[in-house]
């Protein structure tokens, strides 16, 4: 069992290291304040949730409308070139400003039977026709 000296010694010191945490803890409170007023300031938000409506860069990506359709646009570039490869048509897409590959719907419009596709000779692809 510990002698009584010993043990108000100890209270002592964890009264002292309580002190020191009190005071550190209330100097962070202090900071913590300062950054939250010039986040303020900016219109950055509230006091400790200061970060939480910035945005990190990325933007929503939103679905857009075309007066013609995929399918429609890939028909017409075939019927105006004749016989175009692949990345023709991916080309062109991309020009239209369209997201994604053209591939999937190139894909969709052979098993229509409304494309035909005959594989390059020599190399990767395959040229495209209207059937």
């Amino acid at each position: 069992m510990p002698k009584p000296s010993d043990l108000a010694e100890r209270i002592a010191a964890l009264t002292s290291k309580r002190e020191e945490h009190a005071a550190a803890i209330a100097t962070i409170d202090e900071t913590l304040s300062r950054v939250a007023g010039v986040l303020n300031v900016n219109g950055l938000g509230n006091k400790y949730k200061a970060v939480k409506g910035v945005r990190s860069g990325k933007r929503k990506r939103t679905r857009r409308k075309f007066s013609v359709t995929g399918e429609q646009s890939i028909l017409a570039f075939v019927k105006s070139k004749s016989n175009p490869v692949g990345s023709d048509i991916q080309k062109n897409w991309e020009r239209e400003g369209r997201a994604g590959a053209a591939a999937n719907l190139m894909s969709k419009l052979v098993k229509a039977k409304q494309l035909k596709r005959t594989p390059l000779k020599d190399g990767r692809g395959s040229r495209y026709s209207l059937q």
